[in-house]
């Protein structure tokens, strides 16, 4: 026996519903195979299947049409059989905060079983009974309750057979291109985009009204309107895909018909927005778009602060288009996207009036806040979203003071959403005013004292003071410096406080002529071109903006003014492709996307944008994880792990592995291009080290050679056993790395290791050839002094024994008597004397003579010997 019970298990539990709606709940029982019929008639008339099981299934409706849809399945079933029972019973659908479907029913009521009787038969709720009554052609009769059902007074369901049972469902659908009508581009693309259309209307025979540009007609029952949703969601994803060039942005709405009359006023009749809306996709209540049913996705806009109701605004889109999975998971705040202000001209939010932007009270720029909010990953976003719509349900000023001066992410980012227009903000002017730079943002770094014009009060007072006074300040001033560009900038501000958006832009204009750098004239553009942008002027706010990027081209700032335009002029496919450029340059305009609350009108379509890189970079960081823990592997096969670049490359390869574990674009860039830099430095420094331990060698091989040829010059050969031992290993070596390819692992590896050893082995050589040098050196040198030293004593002899006794004998012959008395009494005392004199002479001589020649001789000897050992060679 089927249990009401059974069924409403299957329905989701959730403590909190977003959204709620009284209605009929129809609780249907069969024995055997449901006739295809029953649920298709259903669907017809606005049913919402909740929940089914292979006997019985259980249906939703949000009005009293259950009752003609039954009436018309009672009639089939006088003529078919159909062993069908249902109870029709008050209920309320649910709406979980992710949209999950629930019911609610009173307790005593989910306790029912129901036997299935032969026949169509439906029983009536009393409290459901009432919204019933009053229906032509229906009539209720006491029926007493079957085993099973709680005791109430219930009644069955009869129909007259004479009368149809229409449904009372019907709705209006509105279509509107975007752009201007006079612009040629719009013309010859809204006629080919009409043109497409045209082939839905005509092949389902839609009467449609067209005027000035709203293409207006009826869908007059719940099949037309799932069949239109779904012709033209898929005719425009096949424009975009084959025809683009005949592709132009439109948006939808879909109105209930009560109380709304076919005719040129209807537009104007519909409260909505229509500068809002997001293009291509139909947009509805959530009432309306849960009665499409399976096929369609519906998702959230965001025209106010508050989603309680089932008639707020939604857009659907086909499920099979796959936005849901392909979409990034970051669902924005409502409250600082939405509001009843315009838009503001100095941080985009439409929750403030201008006068009262909390950016006023900012005083630095804060472009290093990206950094942190590249290290938020999805939920933490979300999370802070959710912190930031909390804070901002009350007075919006202390809530976005709060916020800012919030350490955690919610702080982050709010930092971040104001920091996206800083360029038009007050803390920039006094920046601005005092750059000497040309170029942008460099030249902001580039600062000129501050004067003392009284122009800087005012900068100061603006954020508190009455914009009258202040412009009578201003006069002032301006009437002893008429050449002042600053008091111009700053009227342009007072102007656009109060309103008069034309003198503001005029003002700036005439900044813009006197500015005296092509930064600061290029500011004032940039200042037009958002004035241009606030007030709707997208196509001359996107040409100043181009404006100042031909002025300054490294101005970011006004490449991503000019996407967000065109996303808010409806061209979103435009718009991402400028987006996409800009974030190939700078990963952090991908975080600046998800948090611009400016981007509302094209969320949808960024957010499954932006998911195809996204999951491009997700898919390349899962292969770079792998290449780190490789790369790191592979390093230690080259490097030893106490080498400075080991050291360095895992500091940077631990940094990259904790970037990939933040799901973030930035985090996930920085892991993309680190890793592969990571790589190209470990190449580098491979080749560089590889080639300085070439260099090295032949170095190492220099000394050696060197230490050879002093070494060969040793006059004794035994004493050297230990060091020619070292000399032939170190020579080994040596001659090893020079004719080894130092570009395989191994080798270099070794050579690192070789070459560290090599040199405490020359330095030993080296030390012991100190010694050696010294004993071969005064070898050599007391073989010269000796050699001096006999020829002198020889020649001396030679002298003594010669030139003495001819002296005596000459002295003698000429009658001295100092030689006859020499001769006679001391003649060999003479003789011993001169020779140890000479003796004393000839060593002073040899000592010194061999002293100023030895470095000579040396170079002398082994030069000859060189000469002599390479002519042996060749």
């Amino acid at each position: 026996m089927p249990q009401l019970q059974s069924l409403l298990r299957r329905l989701p539990e959730f403590r909190e519903s977003r959204m709620s709606a009284a209605g009929l709940a129809l609780w249907l029982n069969w024995q055997g195979d449901i006739n295809p019929a029953v649920p298709q008639t259903l669907q017809d008339y606005g049913g919402m299947a909740i929940a089914a099981e292979r006997d019985q299934s259980l249906w939703f409706f949000f009005s009293a049409d259950v009752f003609l849809a039954l009436a018309r399945l009672e009639i089939w079933g006088k003529f078919n059989p159909l062993p069908v029972a249902g109870q029709v019973l008050p209920a309320r659908l649910l709406l979980g905060m992710k949209r999950e479907i629930s019911l609610s029913l009173e307790n005593v009521l989910t306790t029912q079983e129901l036997i299935v009787p032969q026949e169509f038969q439906v029983w009536v709720h009393p409290r459901a009974r009432e919204m019933g009554t009053g229906v032509p052609g229906l009539s209720f009769e006491k029926a007493a309750a079957l085993r099973g059902m709680v005791p109430a007074e219930w009644t069955m369901l009869r129909a007259d057979s004479r009368l149809p049972y229409q449904s009372t469902t019907g709705w209006y659908s509105v279509l509107r291109p975007l752009g201007n009508p006079l612009d040629k581009g719009f013309q010859a693309g809204w006629r080919s985009m009409f043109g497409e259309i045209e082939e839905i209307l005509k092949r389902h025979k839609f009467k449609y009204i067209l005027h000035e540009s709203f293409l207006i007609f009826p869908l007059e029952n719940l099949r037309l309107y799932r069949q239109w949703c779904r012709d033209l969601l898929q005719r425009v994803r096949e424009v975009k895909e084959q025809r683009p060039d005949g592709y132009w942005p439109c948006v939808s709405a879909i109105v209930d018909r009560k109380g709304l009359n076919f005719n040129n006023e209807l537009p104007r009749k519909v409260a909505l927005d229509w500068d809002q809306l997001v293009p291509d996709y139909p947009h509805t209540s959530f009432r309306n778009a849960y009665l499409l049913g399976e096929g369609f996705t519906i998702h959230e806009v965001r025209f106010s602060v508050e989603h309680s109701s089932m008639d707020d605004w939604c857009n659907v889109g086909l499920a099979d288009d796959g936005q849901e999975a392909g979409a990034l998971p970051v669902v924005v705040s409502t409250r600082a996207v939405a509001g009843n202000n315009p838009c503001c001209f100095y941080c985009g939010m439409r929750n403030h009036e201008v006068t009262a932007c909390p950016s006023r009270k900012l005083e630095t720029l804060t472009p290093s806040v990206w950094r942190d909010v590249a290290l938020l990953d999805f939920e933490t976003l979300n999370q802070g979203f959710q912190i930031i719509d909390a804070q901002l349900a009350g007075d919006i000023g202390e809530g976005v003071a709060a916020l800012l001066a919030s350490e955690g992410a919610e702080g982050i980012m709010t930092r971040a959403m104001f920091d996206i227009g800083s360029a038009g903000q007050h803390r920039m002017v006094r920046r601005m005013w005092l750059a000497r730079g040309k170029e942008y943002p460099k030249g902001l770094d580039e600062m000129a004292p501050k004067d003392d014009n009284p122009v800087w009060a005012v900068l100061e007072s603006i954020r508190h003071g009455e914009p009258v006074a202040l412009e009578r300040e201003l006069a002032q001033i301006q009437i002893k410096n008429p050449r002042d560009y600053r008091n111009r900038s700053m009227l342009g501000f007072v102007a656009l406080e109060r309103g008069d958006f034309l003198r503001a832009a005029s003002l700036w204009k005439e900044a813009e002529t006197l500015a005296p750098t092509a930064l600061q004239q290029g500011w004032h553009i940039f200042l037009q071109a958002r004035l241009n942008e606030v007030q709707g002027k997208y196509q001359p706010a996107t040409q100043l903006y181009r404006q100042v990027v031909r002025l300054c081209p490294q101005w970011a700032d006004a490449e991503y003014r000019q996407a967000v335009c065109h996303v808010k002029m409806g061209f979103v496919e435009q718009a991402t492709a400028q987006l996409l450029t800009l974030i190939a340059q700078d990963p952090n305009v991908f975080n600046r996307v998800l948090l611009d609350p400016e981007l509302e009108r094209g969320h949808l379509h960024l957010l499954t944008a932006l998911h195809v890189p996204w999951n491009e970079a997700e898919t390349r960081v899962e292969e770079e994880k792998q290449g780190l823990t490789r790369l790191r592997a592979e390093l230690g096969t080259w490097f030893s792990e106490e080498h400075p670049f080991t050291v360095q490359t895992d500091m940077r390869v631990t940094n990259l592995v904790r970037m990939a574990e933040i799901r973030n674009f930035v985090p996930y860039q920085t892991v993309i291009h680190g890793r592969s830099q990571l790589e190209k430095d470990m190449q580098l420094r491979i080749g560089r080290e590889a080639k300085d331990l070439k260099t090295r060698f032949n170095g190492f091989m220099a000394r050696l050679m060197h230490i050879r040829d002093e070494a060969a010059w040793f006059p004794f050969p035994r004493i050297l056993v230990e060091f020619n031992k070292n000399y032939n290993m170190c020579a080994a070596s040596l001659n090893w790395a020079l004719k080894t390819n130092l570009q395989v692992a191994e080798t270099f590896k070794r050579a690192h290791a070789v070459a560290e050893a090599e040199e405490e082995r020359l330095k030993d050589l080296e030390s012991r050839l100190k010694f050696l040098r010294m004993v071969r050196d005064s070898t050599l040198f007391m073989l010269l002094f000796w050699r001096s030293f006999l020829w002198m004593e020889i020649i001396g002899l030679l002298l003594i024994l010669v030139a003495a006794p001819l002296a005596l004998f000459y002295g003698e012959r000429a009658g001295a008597t100092w030689a006859t008395g020499l001769i006679s009494t001391q003649k060999w005392q003479l003789q011993k004397g001169l020779i140890l004199i000479l003796s004393v002479v000839a060593l002073g001589l040899a000592a010194l003579r061999t002293t100023l020649v030895f470095e000579k001789k040396k170079d002398k000897l082994f030069n000859e010997a060189r000469e002599k050992r390479s002519k042996k060679k060749k």
